[in-house]
């Protein structure tokens, strides 16, 4: 995990920003950074799907960032409204900038009205 400290000031962001996205505490998260506890397999995906980056890479057994496909799993859409699928289908084909733009405003509008 040598890299999860610069991944993450690569992007600007802070330890407590990082950890509400991967749903772990700031303390979980900042272990993680200092290597003193480690992140689940699933937490490993999730951490190389937001950055973008192959395991490998995030745990630093590769300069390589790797060509990684993310593939996309629609199954849960199943039970999602018309509303919902559209959201999603726009939200896949925005770029990764435009997209934690609409998160952002989304977690506000999620806080504005109390959930």
């Amino acid at each position: 995990m040598l890299r999860l400290r610069a991944l993450r000031e690569e992007q600007g962001k802070t330890q407590i920003q990082m950890a509400e996205i991967f749903k772990v505490s700031r303390q979980v998260y900042a272990n993680y950074e200092n290597e003193i506890n480690q992140p689940s397999l699933h937490t490993l995906i999730m951490m190389a799907d937001y950055f973008e980056c192959s395991l490998d890479y995030l745990l630093g057994r590769s300069d390589d960032l790797g060509n990684i496909n993310i593939l996309p799993d629609y199954s849960f859409q199943e039970n999602f409204s018309a509303e919902e699928r559209m959201l999603f289908k726009i939200f896949r084909e925005l770029s990764i900038a435009d997209k934690k733009i609409l998160l952002e405003y989304a977690n506000f509008l999620q806080e504005k009205h109390g959930k």
